[in-house]
């Protein structure tokens, strides 16, 4: 374990009473996790009124994967994850371009490496807390007083409460950094795409245990099946010069909209959700922040560091960071040392991870067919077993973690569990 290995502290440790943690998304359950690990007494809040079933899928490997397994939930995820079997590019007729198994992603990722749903991994940490953490839905913050002492909240339901420490994990729209660090477009960079998707479809098409994508100049669709058999998945992407707001009932049209004479799949796609289908739609931007701590508050995940989905990895940075946070909330003297410490160890990984998500958009979703042609023609070549080592650094991020011995099957799970400091 990594606490048989931790060094002592020579001062006077601060005794933290009570964290508040707003969101109980990826970064705030498993910070949550880790705050009870150590000991440290812990309250989620979250808006949605339950666990969220909503999102696309992750590729969950790298930091992520390595704090999955020290929670012991590397079994409960596998068995959950989507079956999918091969990547497939394919072109406005639905044929082949370029495709990857795998078991050759496993195999260039040393086998540590899922495809999750987002809300799948969200269900597996939220049943990992096991009861030990107070997890109160359909709650959130309408104000905050920061004092030099505690951190004082009011509810949505007029509720005050006093707390320690406050900690923002709640998603890159974060209330809690508008309300203590400003509005969110000081620390937004949008990246000029928009994404869209909604409730899976019954997969009438064929596409099976695949994930298959088809690209043309700004515009991507990319369909691929759930756990649950015989459903579908659709994930749009398109380019934009500015963000777009678009009302919730009008997301549908202007969907169909932006993507109006697409090939392959797509139009069938589109004219096979109801009218009524709530689809989700937003503006693809990072969150880039001068410091992400300010008195008795802190942000974690996506809140303060979002990489963007392109960036595939975005998980795994929240899981990351919640995992340092707590690291650093154990072992330091104070919470203000906590909070340096944790955002130096964070930072530099941060940066990467945003220019690695900058990067990509601009490979994946060309916006020529010039560009569109570069990228078949690389797909082509590089998606094969022979070129292993290419795609192992195009692939993996590596951890951010130090090597540790992995947690004994029989702790596995819940924190209650784990051995204690």
């Amino acid at each position: 374990m990594r606490g048989s290995c931790s060094h002592p502290i020579e001062q006077k440790k601060e005794q933290i009473m009570r964290v508040l943690i707003s969101g109980g998304g990826i970064a705030g359950l498993t910070l949550a996790y880790w705050l009870h690990y150590y000991d440290i007494p812990a309250v989620v809040i979250e808006q949605a009124q339950a666990m969220r079933r909503g999102g696309y899928e992750i590729e969950f490997v790298g930091t992520g994967y390595d704090v999955a397994s020290r929670m012991g939930l590397i079994d409960r995820l596998a068995a959950r994850q989507t079956p999918i079997e091969r990547q497939v590019f394919v072109n406005k007729d639905g044929k082949p371009i370029a495709t990857m198994d795998a078991a050759l992603i496993r195999t260039i990722t040393d086998g540590k490496y899922m495809t999750l749903m987002h809300a799948t991994l969200e269900e597996v940490l939220y049943e990992a807390l096991a009861g030990s953490v107070e997890v109160r839905f359909g709650r959130w913050i309408n104000a905050i007083e920061a004092g030099p002492d505690a951190v004082e909240v009011t509810f949505n339901d007029g509720t005050t409460e006093s707390f320690d420490l406050l900690i923002g994990a709640d998603g890159v729209h974060s209330a809690t950094r508008a309300l203590v660090f400003g509005p969110e477009e000081q620390f937004s960079r949008y990246l000029g795409y928009s994404m869209a998707f909604y409730s899976p479809l019954v997969d009438r098409y064929g596409i099976g245990q695949t994930a298959q994508t088809y690209t043309e100049p700004g515009r991507l669709v990319t369909a691929y099946c759930t756990p649950q058999a015989g459903e579908l998945f659709l994930y749009f992407i398109y380019q934009s010069s500015q963000p777009e707001h678009v009302p919730r009932e009008q997301r549908l049209s202007r969907l169909r909209e932006v993507c109006a004479g697409m090939g392959w799949l797509t139009q069938q796609f589109l004219a096979d959700v109801s009218s009524a289908e709530s689809v989700f739609m937003d503006a693809m931007i990072q969150i880039q922040m001068p410091t992400w701590h300010q008195g008795r508050v802190a942000l974690v995940g996506d809140a303060c560091d979002c990489p963007s989905p392109l960036a595939v990895h975005g998980a795994s940075v929240a899981m990351a960071g919640a995992y340092l946070l707590a690291e650093a909330l154990h072992e330091s003297a104070d919470y203000q040392e906590a909070f340096r410490r944790y955002e130096e160890q964070m930072s530099v990984y941060v940066r990467e991870q945003q220019k690695r998500g900058r990067r990509l958009a601009k490979t994946v979703l060309p916006g020529s067919p010039l560009g569109l042609f570069v990228l078949h023609t690389l797909l082509k070549v590089v998606m094969r077993p022979m070129f292993g080592g290419l795609l192992r650094r195009q692939m993996i991020v590596p951890s951010i973690l130090p090597p540790q011995d992995a947690i004994p099957a029989q702790h596995e799970g819940s924190p209650d569990s784990l051995p204690r400091r």
